[in-house]
């Protein structure tokens, strides 16, 4: 299991690629630059993603290969952002991608279940013929 502030920083550039790529997509529709009520669109939904996405990936129990996935999926979105026409859509991609990778790593594991056994109609309509009963 890594280091809690590794993980911090692996779901805030995560969340960071997500903010970028919207701060990229909202400001390619707007010919004049972008406007106060845009930008405070954008960072009402996305600053909170940022401190969510960090927060879940430090009570995620990354291993070494999530965090080298989580970390090439985030340096894959910030090269695409800003080298590609359609870079912030990969990039919102990636920051998606690598939620999704802490997201699962962060679920309980799999209980062990008992050893199944089938059961047919007639044994579920005779009555109980326990003694003690």
């Amino acid at each position: 299991m890594m280091n809690i502030n590794a993980r911090v920083i692996l779901g805030a550039l995560t969340g960071a690629v997500g903010l970028v790529a919207m701060i990229r997509l909202v400001s390619g529709a707007f010919s004049g630059g972008v406007s106060a009520l845009a930008w405070s669109f954008i960072l009402l939904a996305m600053i909170p993603w940022v401190g969510y996405v960090a927060w879940r990936a430090s009570h995620s129990p990354l291993s070494g290969r999530s965090a080298v996935a989580v970390l090439g999926l985030g340096l894959v979105g910030l090269l695409s952002v800003w080298l590609f026409t359609f870079g912030p859509v990969l990039a919102l991609l990636c920051s998606l991608a690598a939620f999704v990778v802490i997201w699962v790593r962060s679920w309980p594991p799999r209980r062990n279940r008992g050893e199944d056994r089938f059961v047919r109609i007639e044994e579920l309509t005779l009555e109980d013929s326990d003694p003690r009963g």
